[in-house]
């Protein structure tokens, strides 16, 4: 738990003091301005890498902080709203066929 929070919090202050101005900017194509767009990235960050930080119990609020934390990264590397949710839907297609196709692998294919 302690280790959690301590990740969390270094994350957090990483966003915070490193990464200031790549996570206001990403703030800013989100509509926020001033301190939230500082904010509220490094939150979700933060809040993000708690969650992925437990080892033991992992599922689907996983594959959302996951998702969170790419989808902040890929906007700041694109500064393009629309190409972002492109790829982040041409991506979440992709795994989920993958998935389903692994689970018909598993179960035995055709009968």
């Amino acid at each position: 738990m302690l280790g959690r929070v301590a990740v969390s919090l270094i994350a957090y202050l990483l966003c915070i003091f490193y990464w200031q101005d790549t996570v206001t900017s990403v703030g800013q194509l989100l509509g926020l301005s001033g301190f939230w767009a500082l904010f509220i990235p490094s939150a979700l960050i933060g809040l993000s890498v708690y969650r992925i930080a437990d080892l033991d119990d992992w599922g689907v609020w996983d594959a959302a902080a996951f998702l969170t934390i790419g989808s902040i990264a890929m906007l700041a590397m694109t500064s393009d709203p629309s190409a972002t949710i492109y790829e982040l839907v041409k991506g979440v297609v992709s795994f989920s066929v993958a998935a389903i196709l692994g689970a018909l692998a598993l179960r035995g294919g055709r009968r």
